[in-house]
């Protein structure tokens, strides 16, 4: 008997010992990366040696290796589960809108400024943009197409 042995007790009363080998080969855990980081997992900081954190922080890293070395068997696009790999949403094609401001007619001290977002690319000709005058007030916004101010 080896000192990683355990004994299992099964429901029906009767006993029996196994390792982590015994359950690894039970399991038919064929990936060296997958073995390490179970047995890490298994008694962390009991085997030797090294303590519980250190350990842990192996078995993390063989679990992550493990992930490394199934990825590299897959088709290009596939994924762990099998499940092919999901497009991404397209990104929102941006709109810039800019403050304008248009004036009626008058004096300029009975002058009426009416002021507008509009799209930087559909400025109707007697409207003009605010962005070379103001520098604290927001003048120029970038929305998903389809989305105003």
């Amino acid at each position: 008997m080896n000192r990683y042995e355990k004994t299992f007790h099964l429901i029906g009363g009767q006993k029996f010992r196994a390792d982590v080998y015994d359950v690894l080969k039970a399991f038919e855990v064929v990936c060296p990366a997958r073995s390490h980081a179970i047995k890490k997992l298994l008694m962390p900081g009991q085997r030797g040696a090294k303590g519980e954190m250190q350990d842990l922080d192996e078995a993390l890293v063989s679990v992550s290796r493990a992930i490394d070395m199934a990825r590299a068997k897959l088709p290009e696009g596939g994924t762990l589960t099998g499940e092919p790999m999901a497009e991404p949403e397209p990104e929102p094609e941006l709109v810039t809108w800019q403050l304008c401001v248009r004036m009626e007619p008058g004096e300029i001290n009975d002058a009426v400024f009416h002021v507008a977002w509009y799209r930087s690319d559909n400025i109707p000709e007697d409207w003009y943009s605010v962005v070379p005058y103001t520098q604290p007030v927001e003048t120029v916004k970038k929305l998903p197409e389809g989305q105003k101010p």
